[in-house]
């Protein structure tokens, strides 16, 4: 376990250094590597090699831009990706936090280093398809990578994550799963009028960064295995953009998830549904974000906080991230009072 060396309100704060800096870093490394290309733009072929194939022939090329916005976007952009989602970990295993935001900062140096060795092994060529790695360039990355990864890992100590839930939760929670209540007195006349109940939850900004991230991941993993391939990134991506909103509605068929609007998850219906109530939640406590299924739960997860906690059958908790607390509430106390009602009518 994580030694608790700072208060929580310190640990966020370092935590957010943190993030900060492993998102500005790589992205600034790749930004210095694209200087430094367009600096000897004068001494490259108008179109450069940047794929070989089984017999060592070129048969891939990019302008001096692409392969620029590649080193920035994809290089830059894949290990602040990494460097994040190892940061937000911590909650999990603090030792693999730290050595997954070394691993983050080793691939944003060892990409990077690729780049810059593929734009250097072709100056002053005059036939592009004698352009090869340059060895040298190659080499002092990997070493420059290795050191970085040492040295992150060595300076990132993250302490424990604070636990204890928000008081507003706790007190929404009380009035939700009080029968007497004013909360829970409005669920009931909601219930009975047959109401409907739409919530909207997203990710926010933080979708474009896990969509893109990760689907610039798998179009680098797979790019230098066969270029084509590399299209394999867009798909991932559009699949994780879909799962990174959806609309929650619960009328008097039960409660669904549209995930993006249209797809649908976590269908229930009221025969299944025992009860519900909120809960203060971290994220990586259910595997991380979005659809989400972790031993009894299954959870859609936008971000950590106020959560509506629906117990159905066979001891199944479904998650559904809420925006806020309020929101949280209202949907808890909607689908008490349908649960009511059908226990009346039985």
């Amino acid at each position: 376990m994580a030694e608790q060396i700072r208060d929580v309100a310190a640990e966020q704060r370092y935590n957010r250094r943190w993030l900060i800096g492993a998102v500005l870093g790589p992205l600034l490394l790749g930004i210095v590597a694209a200087l430094w290309m367009v600096s000897v733009a004068d001494r490259l072929p108008h179109e450069l090699a940047t794929h070989w194939n089984g017999k060592n022939q070129v048969d891939g090329y990019s302008s001096l831009w692409g392969m620029m916005l590649t080193t920035v976007g994809v290089a830059g952009g894949t290990g602040a990706v990494i460097s994040v989602l190892a940061v937000v970990t911590r909650g999990q295993s603090p030792l693999l936090a730290r050595i997954g935001l070394g691993c983050g900062a080793a691939f944003a140096v060892g990409l990077t280093a690729l780049m810059v060795a593929i734009v250097a092994g072709q100056l002053d060529l005059v036939d592009v398809s004698q352009a090869k790695l340059s060895a040298p360039v190659m080499a002092a990355g990997l070493a420059v990578a290795a050191v970085a990864a040492a040295l992150v890992i060595w300076q990132y100590r993250p302490g424990e994550v604070d636990r204890t839930p928000h008081p507003d939760v706790l007190a929404m929670n009380a009035n939700v799963t009080s029968a007497d209540t004013a909360l829970a007195v409005a669920g009931r006349e909601q219930a009975e009028r047959g109401d409907t109940l739409r919530i909207e939850v997203s990710m926010g900004a933080w979708a474009w960064l896990l969509s893109l991230g990760i689907g610039a991941v798998v179009a680098v993993s797979t790019y230098f295995i066969f270029p084509v391939l590399a299209l394999l990134g867009v798909v991932v991506a559009a699949l994780v953009w879909i799962f990174c909103q959806g609309v929650v509605v619960i009328d008097p068929h039960g409660v669904r998830v549209l995930a993006s609007g249209f797809w649908k998850i976590m269908p229930l219906d009221w025969s299944g549904i025992k009860g519900a109530n909120i809960e203060d939640i971290k994220a990586l406590d259910y595997g991380g974000w979005g659809y989400r299924m972790n031993g009894g739960s299954i959870a859609f997860i936008m971000s950590s906080g106020p959560a509506l906690v629906i117990e159905a059958g066979f001891h199944q908790k479904f998650v559904i991230s809420m925006p806020d607390v309020a929101t949280a509430g209202a949907a808890a106390a909607l689908i008490n009072g349908y649960q009511g009602i059908r226990k009346v009518k039985k």
